[in-house]
Order: structure tokens, then C-alpha cells, then sequence
């Protein structure tokens, strides 16, 4: 069965998706996706109008191209400390442009650029492209030692959803809880997250490369 949960959300999935498959249908996004049609709409209508996709009529077809110096220049923000640094966001962006360059994908403004974190845009909006999971797993890279209280707080989510998140990523194995007093202690198996479930869909997955990087990417978070 798919897990319910994901590290990526339905805009990143898309945008995934549409990179690998430029002239894809929004029936067929929709499907392979795994989200209705209306909601396919719904995100590639909020990614061109963040000037993310450009959509491109092609006779009956509509072609997709994405704009990646546009989406080197986003970041989350709205919590207390951004928790994708944008060293893992760089090189997560440069990734998916090498492999959408390899499909054949029309980068009509170029490739991403390092963008310095004072000059990121950053967005507290209602979308983003990294689950709370994934936010949740970044900041026990950062410190595992966090309260239940200290990463909701760095999430921006409530405690009861941070418990539920770490009993999920605890049941994917993707960490391993320690108790150490009265607080638990995290380890973090990047086998695990590599090899998660979720990145497979039922007629594609979400390129190994990409993951690789994404493991590699919070090792060396939590190494620092």
C-alpha cells in the first residue's frame, strides 16, 4: 500500500511530475499523481501565477516549462528559523534541472542560480513544496534532541501534529527514537528515507537521483 504521508507535497509532486513529462495532459498529471483533475488545475494554476510553470498552448496540447531562476529565489517562511537551508534547496533545484534538461524539457529562462539568503523571497503563503514531515525530519538533523514543544515551535505546527508526524516517520523507520532521561534523543536512518515507499507511484516514481541528493543533503545537516 502507499503511505499516506508524504515528504513532498502535491505542488512538488506535480512539479516533478510535469518536468518529466512536459506535454503531459492535466487528465493524465491527475491520474499518475495520484489527485483529482480539479486539484491539478488548482496547483498549476498557483505555480504560473507564481511564475514557476509556464504553461504553452501546442495545438490541442498544453506544453509545460519550468521556470527554474524563479523557483531558485523561493524559501518557506513564516517560522521562527527557515528549516531548508538553502544550500539543500540549491542543490535540490539544480538536480531537477539536469534531469528535466535530460528529458527534454523546454528551460526557456535558463538554469537556477544561487540566490543569497538575504536576497530569497520568502513565502507564507498557503503552499509550499516539503511536507511538515520533511520539515520535522530537517530539524532533528539540526539538533536531535528537540522536545516535542521545540519542534513544533520550529515547524510552526501544533504538538499533537508533531507527535503523530514522529510516530510515522518511527513506524516508516525512517527514525529511531532513544529515551535519555525525561527526553527522547532521534537517529535518523538515511537508507530508510531513500528507500521510502512514498517516492513510488503506481506508473512512475520520483527520480532516484533527486532522492539521492535529498538523503545526502540532510546527512550532511546533521553531521554539522
Amino acid at each position: 500500500m502507499h503511505p499516506t504521508w508524504s515528504f513532498l507535497t502535491n505542488y512538488a509532486i506535480t512539479l516533478v511530475y510535469v518536468a518529466l513529462h512536459p506535454e503531459s495532459t492535466v487528465r493524465q498529471i491527475a491520474h499518475d499523481v495520484g489527485i483529482t483533475e480539479r486539484a491539478t488545475l488548482a496547483i498549476l494554476r498557483d505555480l504560473d501565477n507564481e511564475g514557476i510553470v509556464d504553461r504553452v498552448r501546442n495545438g490541442r496540447r498544453n506544453t509545460y516549462s519550468l521556470n527554474f531562476k524563479r523557483l531558485s529565489s523561493l524559501r518557506r517562511g513564516g517560522t521562527s528559523s527557515p528549516l531548508t537551508p538553502r544550500l539543500f534547496v540549491d542543490v535540490v533545484v539544480k538536480t531537477l534541472f539536469d534531469i528535466a534538461t535530460r528529458e527534454g524539457m523546454i528551460v526557456e529562462h535558463g538554469p537556477p542560480r544561487i540566490v543569497p539568503e538575504a536576497e530569497s523571497e520568502a513565502r507564507a503563503g498557503s503552499w509550499g513544496f516539503f511536507t511538515n514531515h520533511l520539515l520535522i525530519l530537517l530539524s532533528i538533523a539540526r539538533d536531535d534532541a528537540q522536545t516535542v514543544r521545540e519542534l513544533a515551535g520550529a515547524s510552526g505546527v501544533t504538538e499533537r501534529a508533531v507527535v503523530a508526524i514522529l510516530n510515522q516517520l518511527e513506524g516508516a523507520k525512517v527514525i529511531e527514537r532513544h529515551r535519555e532521561g525525561r527526553r527522547n534523543s532521534y537517529t535518523i536512518d538515511f537508507e530508510a528515507f531513500r528507500t521510502f515507499e512514498g517516492w513510488q507511484f503506481e506508473s512512475w516514481r520520483i527520480p532516484e537521483e533527486l532522492v539521492n541528493v535529498a538523503t545526502f543533503g540532510i546527512e550532511r545537516i546533521s553531521r554539522k
